[in-house]
C-alpha cells in the first residue's frame, strides 16, 4: 500500500479509476476501518479488508480474491463470506484462491484443484465431500499413528 495514502484516499483512488462516485465511504465502510489513518499503519488483516472494500466499491462484474480469509478475524471472515454470497446472488463472478478448504466449501459452486500450477481436477458442489475426504487422506494418511495422545 502506498505509504502516503490514507485508507480514505486509497478508496477514492480506486473509485476514481473506475469512474464510480466516492460519496458515502463512511457508510460503506463495512469493516469499520480507520479511513483517516495512513494505510501503511494498518495491520495485515486491515490491509486485506481495505483492498477488498476498494474493489467492492468499483462495482465490478468479476472479482479475483486471493486468500481473502487469511489474516482476518472471525467476524470479518463471516462478513467476507456473506459478501461473497451476495455477489453470487447478484450474478457476479467471484474467483477465489485459497488453501483453506472450509472457506471454499462454504462459498464456492465449483473448485478447480491446482497441482504444480496446472488444473488437475474440476469439482462440483456435489463432490465437495469426496474431495475433502481425499484431501484428508492425502494430508493425514498414517502420519499420526506414531503420536501418543494419552
Amino acid at each position: 500500500f502506498p505509504s502516503w495514502l490514507t485508507g480514505r484516499e486509497y478508496l477514492r483512488l480506486f473509485c476514481k479509476a473506475r469512474g464510480v462516485p466516492d460519496e458515502g465511504l463512511d457508510t460503506q465502510n463495512v469493516f469499520d476501518l480507520p479511513l483517516d489513518r495512513y494505510a501503511q499503519q494498518y495491520s495485515t488483516g486491515m490491509k486485506k479488508k481495505l483492498g477488498l472494500l476498494a474493489v467492492l466499491l468499483q462495482r465490478n462484474e468479476f472479482f479475483i480474491l486471493d486468500e481473502p480469509f487469511n489474516g482476518v478475524d472471525i467476524h470479518s471472515a463471516l462478513l467476507i463470506t456473506e459478501i461473497i454470497q451476495r455477489l453470487k446472488n447478484e450474478k457476479k463472478t467471484v474467483l477465489i484462491s485459497s488453501h483453506i478448504f472450509s472457506t471454499l466449501k462454504d462459498t464456492c459452486d465449483i473448485i478447480h484443484v491446482l497441482d504444480g500450477g496446472n488444473i488437475t481436477e474440476i469439482i462440483g458442489k456435489d463432490d465437495f465431500e469426496r474431495l475433502e475426504r481425499d484431501m484428508a487422506a492425502f494430508a493425514i494418511g498414517n502420519r499420526l499413528d506414531a503420536l501418543r495422545f494419552s
